[in-house]
């Protein structure tokens, strides 16, 4: 990282995208991306004042707000989106390849997290069009448990589906990889693609879903698969099932009963919903409420029936991240300003978040090899929070500063930040290690 922070390289990258057009520019690339990287406000609470003053303070740069609103501008976001993706791939060249789940490739993750904005970007980032604001942007990430590197760290307007997004990404998938993803990404065509040399596990809302009985294509009954599974007590059952309505899809289908307390809580929300609609629950909507429902084509040798949920929780950390970006980071925070402004310093928020993932990956792995410690993601990123200007003096002041600085942050993770995990639930490192074990 410090190699990648350097002078030259980041320079490089500002005359590359035109956002530094003066050798003699008063405020350089790197000073640029360091005082947005390293500011200790939010994005809803930054003013251009306050950059003015951070300039002058650590940097002894004098520029007015209106000096520094004329950078905002679409070469500061090329410049940006150019650091960003030069960053992901130094961090992903430098990831080790593991014999975890050695059946798979990577077990890639993918999900998407959405937030309004101020109305007048809804050219660029139109919304659903609902009740709120019309402008919503959606930021998609995509890793690989195995390793941590990253496929995808992309922005998007809301009206960019996930499915479509499913769709435009279809030639990343590599051969042998695991895909794991929600509901809004099935999508026949790319199921399709990922079957030919690779993985899926997806849950599935149960549409089109049909039985081949006496040679006859049959719509899958969910009413009569969970009286079945209430009449012999059973937790989950597989079916073989062709999706579509052309049925020229076959998978598996592993159909799993829930608890009655989620279940519970499941019916009480969709009820509200379909009370301010003016709708009424069918018995088959209650039936399929009561079940988990995915489809995969990985092989019940690999990962048996009762363990298909299991292994799918790995999708959750994504919502854990989510909830990193939002709670610690605050991405979502944002007052009115002109978008290149916004986008700049959006970019500049995810570019501090994957350094951030970087350190948290490899302490991460090196305190589990060593100690069996699991991180607290949450701990963590506060953590860093509460130190950046700790990390700032450590990256203006060369390597063994960082690595000073990174050592502290190792001795601080195996005290304080171990993760709490809920009794009998396994956490996601066991999780890798029961796919371990038995591959």
């Amino acid at each position: 990282m410090t190699d990648f922070f350097a002078k030259d390289e980041i320079e490089a990258i500002a005359r590359e995208t035109s956002f530094v057009q003066r050798c003699f520019a008063k405020i350089d690339g790197l000073t640029f991306l360091n005082t947005l990287m390293f500011t200790g406000f939010n994005q809803n609470e930054l003013s251009l004042n306050d950059l003015s003053c951070q300039l002058r303070d650590k940097y002894k740069i004098e520029i007015t707000k209106q000096g520094i609103d004329q950078r905002f501008t679409v070469r500061s976001v090329e410049f940006m989106k150019v650091v960003l993706e030069r960053l992901l791939t130094k961090i992903i060249s430098q990831q080790p390849v593991t014999d975890s789940l050695s059946t798979f490739t990577s077990v890639r993750i993918k999900d998407s997290t959405s937030f309004q904005l101020p109305e007048d970007m809804v050219d660029k980032y139109p919304g659903s069009g609902g009740s709120g604001s019309k402008a919503t942007i959606r930021i998609q990430f995509e890793f690989d448990y195995k390793t941590g590197k990253v496929y995808d760290l992309s922005l998007h307007p809301f009206n960019n589906h996930d499915q479509t997004n499913a769709k435009d990404t279809i030639e990343t998938i590599n051969k042998g990889d695991l895909i794991i993803r929600d509901l809004g990404y099935i999508n026949l065509i790319v199921l399709r693609h990922i079957a030919k040399e690779a993985f899926y596990l997806n849950r599935l809302n149960s549409a089109y879903a049909y039985e081949l009985k006496n040679g006859q294509f049959v719509l899958l009954d969910f009413v009569k698969v969970k009286a079945y599974l209430d009449k012999y007590n059973l937790n989950c059952i597989e079916k073989e099932v062709y999706l579509g309505e052309k049925k020229e899809f076959k998978t598996r289908m592993i159909i799993e009963r829930m608890p009655e307390k989620e279940v519970t809580e499941r019916l009480r929300k969709a009820a509200k919903e379909a009370r301010n609609k003016k709708r009424e629950l069918t018995k088959d909507y209650k039936s399929r409420a009561a079940l988990n429902i995915f489809i995969t084509n990985v092989d019940s040798q690999i990962v048996p029936n009762d363990q298909v949920r299991t292994l799918y929780r790995l999708r959750w950390q994504v919502e854990i991240i989510f909830k990193v970006w939002k709670s610690v980071g605050k991405i979502h925070g944002i007052k009115e300003m002109k978008t290149p402004r916004f986008e700049t310093l959006l970019y500049a928020k995810l570019i501090q978040i994957m350094m951030n993932w970087a350190m948290l990956w490899e302490i991460g792995k090196v305190l589990w090899l060593t100690e069996k410690k699991i991180i607290s993601p949450i701990k963590f990123f506060k953590t860093l929070k509460d130190r950046l200007y700790s990390l700032w003096q450590a990256f203006t002041s060369g390597v063994n500063k960082v690595a000073s600085f990174i050592t502290e942050l190792y001795e601080m993770s195996a005290r304080n930040h171990r993760l709490e995990k809920k009794k009998k639930q396994l956490s996601s490192i066991e999780i890798l290690l029961t796919f371990i074990i038995q591959s």
